[in-house]
């Protein structure tokens, strides 16, 4: 297994909180709902982390099966996702998860498959941005994996662990969330960085990161306002 810094062991343990989590979550919801479980409003109510009131997770459930998956992954939103080291060079991390008439019903940690040549061989693909031939390789990979053989992949999602390194920033930086106006702003300055740098990144190219594309050049234009908000926020209570 690649040795992690301190910083990125640090990063890793806050996504895993603050991502990992409510995401496993809505997805567990996802997976009762798809099976016909009739869930009441508590059973279905998910903590977003970001927020400080619980989500009804069968709103979003709703939403993506009358077309906001499409609209945002496209026709396939079955995903492998990747996180590297900050170098970019290693993968850390890894998951698939299987997506079905717009929600995620099955998923894969594929950690316990690190460091073999497969993700040698991957990260050597990603690290020379060859997004595409990554994607053609993952999903040749997962076609002969045990338990996986029926996944058709439909996106290669890549994030590099600053990606939830800017967000643990931002977060930090609004009192851990308690000042909401600050955090927000922290968060779209986050949202600029991970598209400035390119820590995030898929195969192909899904409607989520061309309208992450399209707004970055507004967010870079509106950094000042940004900024002075960030001043201004900073110095209220909440």
């Amino acid at each position: 297994m690649t040795k992690l810094t301190q910083e990125e062991q640090d990063i890793m343990a806050w996504g895993a909180e603050a991502f990992k989590g409510p995401w496993l979550d809505l997805c567990g919801v996802f997976q009762k709902l798809n099976a016909g479980e009739d869930l009441s409003r508590d059973q279905a109510l998910i903590d977003p982390f970001f927020v400080p009131f619980d989500i009804d997770a069968r709103i979003i459930y709703r939403a993506m099966k009358a077309g906001g998956k499409k609209a945002i992954l496209g026709d396939n939103g079955s995903m492998l996702t990747i996180i590297t080291n900050t170098r970019g060079d290693k993968i850390i991390w890894a998951a698939c998860e299987l997506e079905e008439d717009g929600a995620y019903t099955e998923f894969f940690p594929l950690k316990d498959k690190l460091g073999k040549t497969w993700d040698k061989k991957l990260a050597e693909l990603l690290f020379d941005n060859d997004m595409d031939a990554g994607f053609a390789y993952a999903a040749d990979w997962l076609k002969k994996q045990k338990g996986m053989e029926h996944i058709d992949l439909g996106i290669l999602k890549v994030a590099n662990v600053q990606f939830f390194g800017a967000f643990k920033r931002a977060h930090e930086e609004a009192g851990d969330g308690r000042k909401l106006g600050l955090m927000t702003v922290k968060m779209v300055d986050a949202v600029r960085e991970v598209m400035d740098e390119g820590w995030l990144r898929f195969s192909p190219d899904v409607n989520l990161k061309k309208l992450l594309e399209l707004l970055t050049p507004a967010l870079s234009a509106l950094d000042p306002v940004n900024k002075a908000l960030q001043k201004l926020l900073g110095s209220l209570p909440v």
